[in-house]
């Protein structure tokens, strides 16, 4: 493998993986998840004209068309969350656009990487970003003061089973799936559509709560399903 695909996928990592979710879980954080997503929201805009530049990847008005119904099933999420709360928050704000920043500079290259080396696989280019994200938090976690390692030893046995196991589950088997994605998928479109993740856990919460889901959840569903039936059609 090229040294420079390695290097774009190792810096991937550190990028996307170790600094965008470092800054990203700050904003959740500070903010909750839903005020977050207002920025986050803005990734498949500057993944669109991103990848229309370095890629040459067309963005047709349905795309953006589409791009457009998925941002605001994102704003009535975060609009839903700021008006239970009535304020911003400078540096939770912040740290959301460095996540979003970061976590995309992370795509960008990991896609580059793939139309580089074609043959390259997505089980490969995901250890070697995992590589980098494991160096940057080995490097950085005395700064961070963290205390991950010994938080991780003083877990119950059972505890250190199901955190393996979500790690596993969600971060490498889920990156390896979107992974694949990123190597074919036109990426506005596929950022878009992770719209489905706040929508699907907002709606579970309503009911394992078995409350009525509210006027924002509502419309937010109905602007994810006209923008998702737009991608499938055109």
């Amino acid at each position: 493998m090229p040294f420079s695909v390695s290097g774009a996928l190792f810096l991937s990592g550190i990028l996307g993986l170790g600094l965008g979710d470092l800054f990203l879980l700050s904003a959740f954080a500070r903010m909750g998840a839903g005020r977050t997503l207002i920025l986050f929201g803005f990734q498949p805009l500057i993944l669109g004209v991103s990848s229309w530049y370095l890629f040459a990847q067309p963005l047709s008005a349905y795309k953006i068309l589409a791009v457009f119904f998925f941002l605001i099933c994102l704003f009535l999420f975060s609009l839903e969350k700021f008006k239970e709360h009535g304020h911003w928050e400078i540096k939770g704000l912040v740290a959301a656009l460095l996540g979003v920043l970061f976590d995309n500079s992370g795509l960008l290259l990991t896609r580059w990487s793939f139309d580089t080396l074609p043959e390259i696989g997505v089980v490969q280019a995901n250890f070697i970003r995992a590589s980098g994200a494991l160096l940057f938090y080995i490097t950085f976690n005395p700064l961070l003061k963290s205390g991950l390692v010994q938080h991780f030893i003083n877990l119950t046995r059972q505890q250190k089973v199901v955190i393996t196991i979500a790690s596993v589950a969600g971060t490498f088997v889920s990156l390896i799936l979107y992974l694949s994605a990123v190597r074919v998928a036109h990426l506005a479109s596929l950022s878009a559509i992770g719209v489905f993740g706040p929508l699907y856990s907002t709606t579970l919460e309503c009911v394992i709560a078995k409350k009525a889901p509210s006027r924002y959840l509502i419309f937010a569903l109905f602007s994810f399903l006209i923008g998702f039936v737009i991608l499938l059609l055109f």
